[in-house]
């Protein structure tokens, strides 16, 4: 289920109190945005895709015609591929190429593709694609109907609201709240809220980390303001940093908390990988061999 922005921007303020008014609310609706990025991070979320063959050995990534829903170059990665891929009705085995049957950094044309250098998969045939893909906000159907002179702004646009009470155009969706449905006429357009289909179970430790990150923010201001010439402010500025740092501290330790990550959480996680140092390094991985001499 999607969840609104103006959801997370509730529970967020409500997270803070009374301080949620020391930071501009465009500025509040930027911090939740890190949020889900650092989450993107974090949890690495995983999505399936089903991918057509087409006799050939390239699949583009990128480009105008990606085979993979959501996939974000420099983030996503594919994880495993199931090919040819089960058909559930029929309760057949999945089988999974190995790892040196695919490649998914090939770059052409600053296109990235799939690349299967053992396979050239039939249109009767299909991959299933476990790769890596971020969530992402989308438009959602709660709109605002808006009346501004000249406002400039057309179909598609990512939009906010800034803290003079007008809506501009913002530089990516990153940093929007809205995005233009409908454009009316000159001074006269619609625009969508956006939401994002995040687990519902995750949502107030997103809204801890929100906040920890509003507290953050506040505490660089105040620890800025605190080279005040004058005695008295500058003590209160010292004050009002360490509070809002705290207070962050915290909140983002509930957040890692509650996603099992940290270092509150006493250890530290390893990665490892099984390799037969006894064959060829696997390719395009490229790994060294180990020389035993003449031992």
């Amino acid at each position: 289920m999607s969840i609104l922005i103006s959801v997370f921007l509730a529970q967020v303020d409500g997270l803070l109190a009374g301080d949620n008014d020391e930071m501009p609310q465009v500025e509040r609706y930027r911090q939740i945005k890190a949020a889900i990025e650092r989450y993107n991070s974090d949890t690495q979320p995983r999505a399936v895709g089903d991918v057509t063959g087409d006799a050939g050995r390239y699949y583009a990534l990128t480009g105008a015609s990606p085979v993979l829903s959501g996939w974000v170059d420099g983030f996503s990665r594919i994880e495993e591929i199931e090919y040819p891929a089960a058909t559930v009705a029929s309760d057949e085995t999945p089988v999974y190429l190995e790892r040196e049957s695919w490649r998914d950094d090939y770059e052409a044309s600053s296109v990235v593709y799939l690349y299967l250098p053992r396979h050239a998969p039939a249109a009767t045939e299909t991959m299933r694609i476990t790769y890596v893909a971020p969530y992402v906000w989308a438009v959602s159907s709660t709109t605002t109907a808006v009346s501004q002179t000249a406002h400039g702004l057309s179909v598609e646009d990512y939009v906010y609201l800034n803290s003079a009470g007008s809506w501009v155009e913002a530089a990516d969706a990153r940093i929007a709240t809205h995005r233009v449905t409908v454009v009316t006429d000159v001074d006269n357009f619609t625009a969508a809220l956006l939401a994002i289909d995040v687990p519902t179970q995750d949502f107030f430790a997103l809204c801890y980390l929100g906040a920890g990150l509003c507290c953050q923010a506040q505490a660089a201001k105040y620890a800025k303001a605190s080279d005040s010439t004058i005695a008295a402010d500058s003590t209160t500025h010292t004050t009002r940093t360490g509070e809002f740092a705290r207070r962050a501290t915290e909140f983002i330790g509930m957040y890692e908390a509650h996603l099992g990550i940290g270092a509150e959480q006493g250890s530290v996680q390893g990665t490892g990988d099984f390799v037969d140092w006894d064959t060829a390094p696997g390719w395009p991985a490229g790994r060294g061999y180990l020389f035993h001499g003449n031992r």
